[in-house]
């Protein structure tokens, strides 16, 4: 139950920091941590990547009787949907700019993080399969 509200507690952490990017009010201390070459991709990358990661590990833990490469693919492609949607969006936005490349990082964080989870189930279930 404690990674359930961890992850909504992150999901509404992310939420919010697109929220105040989309509006052009991120706070100065959020800027400044990718304030350095090439770290609003880190930013994307981790952010997207680490969302993947708990959206992931909870609805593995949610759907147990699934197999989790299902669950994982579902997870992936509803959050790469709705990071498209907003990358799209911000064409319309004065305060943002669409970026192809900001869209590929973020792509890019969802699936390593996602393929993480992968591995950390497999190897889960082969080490309950030999007890």
């Amino acid at each position: 139950m404690r990674k359930n509200w961890f992850t909504i507690f992150f999901v509404i952490c992310a939420l919010l920091i697109i929220i105040l990017a989309d509006s052009g009010n991120l706070p100065r201390p959020i800027k400044d941590l990718y304030d350095f070459p090439y770290g609003d991709k880190v930013g994307h990358f981790l952010l997207m990547g680490l969302l993947s990661f708990f959206l992931n590990r909870t609805a593995l833990a949610s759907f147990s009787s699934h197999k989790p490469a299902s669950v994982i693919l579902a997870v992936s492609l509803s959050l790469a949907l709705f990071v498209s949607l907003e990358e799209l969006s911000q064409q319309f936005l004065p305060t943002r700019t669409f970026s192809l490349t900001d869209l590929a990082v973020n792509y890019m964080g969802i699936t390593f993080f996602a393929w993480v989870v992968w591995l950390s189930a497999s190897k889960n279930k082969k080490d309950c399969q030999s007890l």
